[in-house]
């Protein structure tokens, strides 16, 4: 029976997808993050969960991409309202154009983040940019398998523990991945649902309207790198803002296994790796417009097919590995000062917590300013002497 170790839990639900019973159901803890939670009486003892569970087995290929690339779409509008280059929505156009399924995460109605299928181009539209918060996969790894045993090209994104979790799954039901395309990307971290969902709703509780849509990196009104959020509420109401980025970036609202998270590494199982294309100002200079432009790694020939394939609507250029190596390729997010106080306030009340985290009082935001600047200034006395 499987007993999940917050450490080594990314809450994928493998566990629950794969037991023959249907032991398992995925419930959240103090923290906000989903976990796996047994029905014992319903139990065998088949040991499945355990065999399933990619997070706790995961080692490196030892294998560095067979190559890296620059990547932006052609089209400025793709451009425009992605995250970045907009590379993925290549790969969707040319899957769902072979009568492909694109599996992929989006915000529902209530704005929750989820995976879920998409079988058109413009239904993929919903998975554009990044959403930083966890995804709730539901049945998906049972649906993407039942997909791939029609014969039916499929597309599966998502995090790489989460990507590699689909990869154990399939593996252990013996389920062919000869259709199966993955991406997976550069992860900083995921912030828990029950954080997101306390964040909602301190803006709808503050601003007095139900929230319809949330761009967690708004492009169309600021530059790629300004990182601003922008909602639009039920009332016509519009706001840009870094409350959440600023969460978001503090690393305290993770789920405790991305502080461990294996995946943190260029030598991936998946077919293809994409993020924020971070220093490109000093390997592939004409990117640098601020507009946006892709990482792309490619890890296996199926992804550099898949690459080949959606030349005609990209603008590329081949980059080196080494110089291309964002901090998440080589370490996990690390906590800093205040996570623990932080988690201790969600676990008490995650409402005010969050609240008082995203909406802090004037001496907190003297406080705030005080620690930054300070850093700053070591940062400074440390590069002089690096420099010396």
């Amino acid at each position: 029976m499987i007993k999940p170790n917050p450490h080594e839990c990314c809450g994928c639900g493998s566990c629950a997808a794969i037991c023959p019973k249907g032991a398992i159901t995925m419930e959240r803890g103090a923290d906000g993050a989903a976990y796996p939670q047994v029905m014992r009486d319903l139990c065998i003892d088949c040991g499945l969960c355990e065999i399933v569970c990619d997070f706790s087995r995961f080692q490196p290929t030892g294998k560095d991409p067979c190559e890296v690339y620059a990547a932006r779409m052609q089209d400025p509008q793709e451009v425009a309202t992605s995250r970045s280059g907009g590379f993925f929505m290549a790969l969707c156009q040319d899957v769902t154009d072979r009568g492909g399924v694109v599996f992929g995460s989006r915000l529902d109605t209530d704005c929750r983040v989820v995976h879920t299928a998409a079988r058109s181009y413009e239904e993929c539209r919903a998975f554009k940019g990044s959403k930083y918060a966890e995804s709730n996969l539901g049945k998906t790894f049972s649906e993407c398998r039942g997909v791939l045993k029609s014969g039916t090209p499929v597309l599966f994104s998502g995090t790489g523990c989460q990507v590699h979790a689909l990869l154990r799954y399939l593996e252990t039901t013996n389920t062919s991945t000869k259709n199966l395309l993955t991406v997976d990307i550069i992860c900083h971290g995921v912030p828990t649902a029950g954080v997101w969902d306390a964040y909602r709703e301190v803006i709808e509780k503050r601003e007095g309207a139900k929230m319809l849509h949330f761009n967690f990196r708004d492009k169309s009104n600021f530059t790629w790198e300004d990182n601003v959020e922008t909602y639009v509420l039920a009332d016509g109401t519009q706001k840009s803002e870094r409350r959440w980025t600023k969460l978001f970036y503090s690393c305290h609202a993770f789920r405790e296994s991305c502080y461990h998270c294996k995946y943190t590494t260029a030598q991936r199982r998946a077919d293809i790796t994409i993020g924020d294309y971070w220093g490109i100002e000093r390997n592939a200079p004409r990117f640098n417009d601020h507009r946006g432009v892709s990482l792309v790694l490619l890890h296996t020939e199926k992804g550099a097919e898949a690459f080949s394939a959606c030349t005609e609507s990209l603008d590329f250029e081949p980059t080196d590995l080494a110089t291309s190596m964002q901090p998440q390729l080589i370490h996990p997010s690390g906590k800093k000062c205040g996570h623990r106080a932080f988690r201790r306030r969600f676990a008490k009340n995650p409402y005010r917590a969050v609240e008082k985290y995203t909406y802090p009082s004037l001496p907190v935001k003297l406080y705030r300013k005080a620690i930054n600047a300070s850093k700053r200034c070591v940062k400074k006395i440390l590069h002089v002497f690096h420099c010396r």
